[in-house]
């Protein structure tokens, strides 16, 4: 008899889940697998859909729900598509001439490929997902259906200058700065927090694991969240429980659970 699965339990991939960005640890992987004993599971990032099914194919791990570009696109255990929201194409004009003014470092996705004028180095964190170099990749990126689009400053304090220009020039869209070079902006009604709420169970507990800005919007939703403790103060703020790795979250919940049972 299939066991009933009532809890909701979302992930971040960088920093959480794959830890160094590039694959997942054997401890972390043993934990997830737990878990999905006991939860209906979803990928939650700011990556592609494709690279979170690259994820589970190197993993051999099925997901209940695969949420990629922050929100923008959701997808369930059999590919039916649940949301979609591209950024809207005359809004993704305007940014990107402002990004072209400005000089600003960028790549872009479009669910198939990344591609910009960032030149990506660690081959090995694209997981799965191919990258196309361009010097001048500003006529291409009008010219698709681009889900996100991330920013490459060249220090903290630039990050922090253009983040505030964008929420006030681009109020519609969704802006987040990720650690300290990268700034994440995806459509409106975008996050990972929205996408908690779409496909939350009615009477099961829901639980977010992450550790970055864009997974602040999960930590507020969910009725349990952990950060890592590699997080920024401000991050870890959100959430209830700081923990060192994944593997830690999840040995923290299920002996809460069992807790419950006893």
């Amino acid at each position: 008899m299939m066991k009933i699965k009532r809890d909701l339990m979302m992930i971040d991939i960088d920093g959480t889940f794959v830890f160094n960005s590039s694959e997942v640890a054997k401890k972390d992987l043993e934990a997830f697998n737990e878990a999905k004993d006991h939860c209906s599971m979803a990928i939650a990032t700011g990556r592609s859909v494709k690279e979170i099914e690259f994820i589970e194919q190197e993993n051999n791990i099925t997901l209940d729900y695969k949420i990629g570009f922050n929100g923008a696109l959701i997808v369930d255990t059999h590919g039916e598509i649940i949301y979609d929201r591209p950024i809207i194409h005359e809004t993704l004009v305007e940014l990107i001439d402002y990004l072209a003014e400005q000089q600003i470092i960028f790549d872009s996705l479009d669910g198939k490929t990344r591609f910009g004028n960032f030149a990506h180095e660690a081959q090995n964190q694209l997981l799965g997902l191919e990258y196309l170099y361009l010097e001048d990749p500003y006529s291409m990126a009008k010219s698709k259906k681009i889900y996100k689009v991330n920013l490459r400053p060249d220090s903290f304090e630039s990050a922090n200058k253009i983040t505030s220009e964008l929420k006030e020039r681009f109020p519609s869209l969704s802006i987040f700065q990720v650690g300290k070079k990268r700034i994440e902006i995806s459509a409106a009604n975008t996050s990972k927090g929205l996408s908690l709420i779409k496909i939350a169970p009615s009477d099961g507990e829901t639980i977010a694991i992450g550790d970055s800005e864009n997974d602040i919007s999960m930590f507020k939703e969910a009725k349990t969240s952990y950060c890592m403790e590699h997080a920024p103060e401000y991050v870890r703020a959100y959430a209830n429980y700081t923990v060192p790795r994944f593997h830690d979250a999840i040995d923290h919940f299920l002996q809460r659970k069992e807790q419950k049972v006893t």
